[in-house]
């Protein structure tokens, strides 16, 4: 799937080009308690302002509150020495490594569509799941331990490891010389 295709599906789910421009300005609205943030960095410490500090007793630290995981959304928190994207599915969590191991695209800004998500970079599918990668079976993406107590969601071990090599062929149709 090419870029144009991504581009078309995102505004057919919006609505269209309106409906696209109002879920991105409703996507950074606020309770009036708690002020916008001006920066990712801002939205960083607003999200992690109130955890609890220690790792529990399985080895889980926690990294958000889970009001901040919307289905359909993903997120991506430091948790275990890694960048790792959080998703809600179908009302169950997930924790992968946000890196593709294509070339390092940032799996925390991709949709999940049938329990698949797709890097943005250069169109990798992954399974959500088992962090199995549907482009390249010998390059999967490390999964983690996740749960929901106390209002938190806290990230735990890996559960499966992901590939360490980087690089190889492009899905999205682009040639690169």
């Amino acid at each position: 799937m090419g870029i144009k295709d991504r581009i078309k599906r995102r505004l057919d789910r919006a609505g269209g080009p309106g409906g696209l421009l109002k879920s991105a300005l409703n996507r950074g609205s606020r309770p009036a308690h708690n002020p916008p943030a001006t920066n990712a960095a801002d939205t960083y410490k607003q999200a992690t302002a109130s955890l609890p500090e220690s790792p529990d007793a399985d080895g889980f630290v926690a990294v958000a509150a889970s009001s901040l995981i919307q289905p359909g959304r993903s997120s991506t928190f430091a948790a275990q020495g890694r960048n790792v994207a959080v998703y809600r599915d179908q009302d169950q969590l997930f924790a992968i490594d946000a890196a593709c191991t294509h070339e390092d695209g940032p799996l925390g800004e991709s949709e999940v569509l049938d329990g698949v998500i797709t890097c943005p970079y250069h169109d990798w599918r992954f399974e959500l799941a088992t962090g199995h990668c549907l482009s390249d079976p010998k390059r999967p993406v490390a999964t983690y331990g996740i749960k929901e107590v106390d209002d938190f969601i806290w990230i735990g071990p890996a559960t499966s490891q992901g590939s360490s090599a980087r690089g190889g062929k492009h899905d999205d149709g682009l040639e690169m010389r």
